[in-house]
């Protein structure tokens, strides 16, 4: 669940990204309780992409996600990781 929210926070955005465990949940989907460990998990996997969140464009844009950019993608990384902090914290 972690990875996959911080793809989509990068992807699309952070709401896209922060949406993701509820949207789980509400399809049926389990998770722990624990606030703590959802900060952690899902901390844990966003920093593996820091401090180049870019790195994981390149397949995106070979499919036309050519906006994208280093700028954005930073940016986004970084909003997310704050929006997990306001979230869980």
């Amino acid at each position: 669940m972690a990875h996959c929210s911080t793809a989509l926070a990068l992807l699309h955005g952070v709401l896209t990204g922060m949406d993701f465990a509820d949207r789980y949940t509400a399809a049926g989907g389990t998770l722990a309780e624990d606030r703590a460990a959802h900060l952690y998990w899902r901390l844990l996997d966003a920093l593996a992409f820091a401090p180049d969140a870019e790195k994981v464009a390149v397949p995106w844009r070979e499919v036309g996600r050519t906006a994208l950019t280093r700028a954005l993608l930073t940016r986004r990384l970084e909003e997310y990781v704050q929006a997990l902090f306001d979230r869980y914290a």
